[in-house]
């Protein structure tokens, strides 16, 4: 009964000025490229707004219930061998200010639905 209220899990890769969005329960991915870039020369996330925008745009197109999300970060492009504490806070951020419940960052290969769903 209360799995109804749990929350759904969408992971989102993070390419220069693109968004790829998956639910692994809904089985659904929507990919949007920026309009207006949010990535910069030396930021994968350098218009912050603009980025809050689309990531709230593909949410609002998976997301199955009101009961907010825990969103997975993925930054796949113009990142070094590791974050800095400010990138780390920006994309856990990006993902909060888009309504997520939580935000996880994760650094490493792409992840399975199945490993998206064992974290549920």
């Amino acid at each position: 009964m209360f799995n109804k209220f749990k929350s759904q899990i969408i992971y989102v890769q993070i390419r220069n000025n693109s968004l790829t969005i998956r639910s692994p329960k809904e089985n659904k991915t929507v990919t949007l490229d920026a309009k207006k870039a949010f990535s910069t020369n030396r930021l994968l996330i350098g218009e912050f707004t603009v980025a809050i925008e689309l990531l709230t745009e593909g949410i609002h197109q998976l997301a199955n219930s009101f009961i907010a999300p825990v969103i997975i970060m993925h930054p796949i492009e113009n990142i070094d061998e590791k974050l800095s504490e400010v990138e780390e806070k920006i994309f856990k951020e990006l993902a909060l200010n888009s309504g997520a419940k939580e935000a996880k960052l994760w650094l490493g290969n792409e992840l399975s639905d199945e490993e998206l769903l064992d974290y549920e």
